[in-house]
């Protein structure tokens, strides 16, 4: 099990971190949280029940008093029998990218992104294809403000360990 955990920086401090507590930790695995720019949307992974299968993309909305809503599973068009895993919103708050073991792809673990359109339908995912992605492993991606620059991980070949931090 893994929960996901917050704190706060308040008068030039850290405040005690804090688990973020129900509904968003369950029983079950809660990790790789990314959190919208507005800071009302928090994605992570978790295997609870109600998913599609394995590890799969989760979101759960800040109400006006603060607290968090109860968890909605992206749907079947992200989330497959497989994993996904390490969503990351972007500060447009319209595009995700995500790690996907389900979705086609070239190795075991891709890197995709979709968009969500005006009805707040995700688009189907599409493959970041290469040289971004290998017959390795690709996850954890973040994308510059300006769309510009990603930062991810991987452990194709040439690296110097089992997983590298590329760009």
């Amino acid at each position: 099990r893994c929960d996901l955990y917050f704190t706060e920086f308040k008068n030039g401090n850290w405040t005690p971190v804090r688990n973020l507590g129900r509904p968003v930790n369950s029983a079950a695995y809660e990790s790789l949280p990314s959190l919208s720019a507005e800071g009302d949307a928090l994605y992570f992974t978790s295997n609870r029940k109600g998913g599609f299968g394995g590890l799969d993309l989760w979101v759960s909305y800040r109400k006006p008093d603060g607290h968090w809503g109860e968890p909605v599973n992206l749907g079947s068009t992200i989330n497959t029998p497989f994993d996904e895993q390490a969503p990351f919103i972007h500060p447009d708050g319209q595009t995700l990218y995500f790690m996907s073991k389900g979705h086609r792809g070239m190795g075991a673990y891709d890197l995709f992104l979709s968009r969500k359109d005006e009805k707040g339908n995700w688009s189907s995912p599409e493959n970041l294809g290469y040289p971004i992605n290998s017959r390795g492993n690709e996850g954890a991606l973040t994308v510059s403000l300006d769309g510009k620059t990603a930062f991810y991980a991987s452990d194709m070949p040439g690296g110097f360990g089992k997983n590298d931090i590329y760009y």
